[in-house]
């Protein structure tokens, strides 16, 4: 079962659990410690602090915000109109580098051209409001990875009435590694689903996106630290008592997570899938849930 699957089951049962539903509070521990084993000097944790994995989301944000409700229209539609030539030469082989105190080593991976990195942006419906493409360059950029910051090669191409340029990294992300732990099977109403966390490698406190029901108590997330990882486990507080009408809607909430020490360079793996939680995943759509 793929994680996203997993989790948009995850949000079913936070959904279903918010319409009063006596909430039991599940032990995570065993869990946790079996994803930890799994995980800890495993040939993914290899893979993961070996290869590409970038942690930032390539998502456009102007500083000085979009001009319009078109122009933000256009970009979530991926609505783009190509008022440049697109370079058609290949670009320069160019190395992802790490600095020296992270080892000083360089990955050479395939590079996309600019009219691939073009592609995937402009994916909307012809027609409709569209961000008007002006020109493109090829710039070194630094981008967090799962081994620590580094210097990619990237496309950054110049939008129309805006300063900051819209960036796509030239080199595609390698597959993530595949987890050393099967996801949970079942779950029970108390699991709330875990989406991004947000910290750096000298944080000792965390910040994590979690699921949960309208009518629940909110969300703990238990922390289960080792040398090479630090597993996070949502689970869904009781609140409303049997019988309360509540809505279908997932309310999502931002839990503090205290570490013992700074994280560094373990990886944040999410207990319930058993996989690297490194990014927002997609959101299922709300269930219909009858109170």
């Amino acid at each position: 079962m793929r994680a996203g699957v997993l989790a948009a089951g995850l949000a079913a049962v936070v959904l279903t659990a918010g319409c009063g539903a006596p909430q039991a509070q599940p032990d995570n521990r065993p869990r946790m410690k079996q994803v930890a084993a799994a995980w800890e000097g495993s040939a993914a944790l290899k893979q993961w602090r070996e290869g590409f994995h970038p942690l930032d989301r390539q998502e456009w944000k102007p500083p000085e915000g979009f001009h319009s409700e078109e122009d933000k229209d256009a970009y979530a539609a991926k609505n783009f109109v190509l008022r440049t030539e697109l370079p058609a030469a290949p670009p320069p082989a160019t190395a992802i580098r790490w600095p020296d105190d992270k080892g000083g080593a360089t990955l050479t991976l395939p590079l996309q051209n600019a009219a691939q990195a073009y592609g995937e942006l402009d994916q909307g419906p012809d027609g409709g409001p569209a961000l008007a493409v002006t020109g493109v360059r090829f710039e070194e950029i630094a981008v967090r990875t799962s081994r620590g910051p580094a210097r990619a090669p990237a496309w950054l191409f110049t939008v129309e009435r805006y300063e900051t340029p819209l960036v796509r990294l030239a080199v595609p992300p390698q597959e993530l590694p595949e987890a050393p732990v099967e996801p949970l099977a079942t779950f029970d109403e108390g699991t709330a689903p875990l989406f991004v966390y947000l910290g750096t490698p000298d944080a000792t406190r965390l910040t994590v996106q979690a699921g949960h029901g309208s009518c629940d108590g909110g969300v703990a997330v238990d922390v289960l630290e080792g040398a090479d990882t630090v597993v996070l486990a949502g689970r869904i507080v009781a609140g409303a008592e049997p019988g309360t009408a509540c809505d279908a809607a997932m309310r999502m909430e931002m839990v503090p997570v205290a570490l013992a020490r700074p994280l560094g360079a373990r990886l944040v793996v999410d207990a319930a899938t058993g996989g690297p939680l490194w990014e927002p995943r997609p959101v299922a759509a709300p269930a219909t849930v009858t109170p």
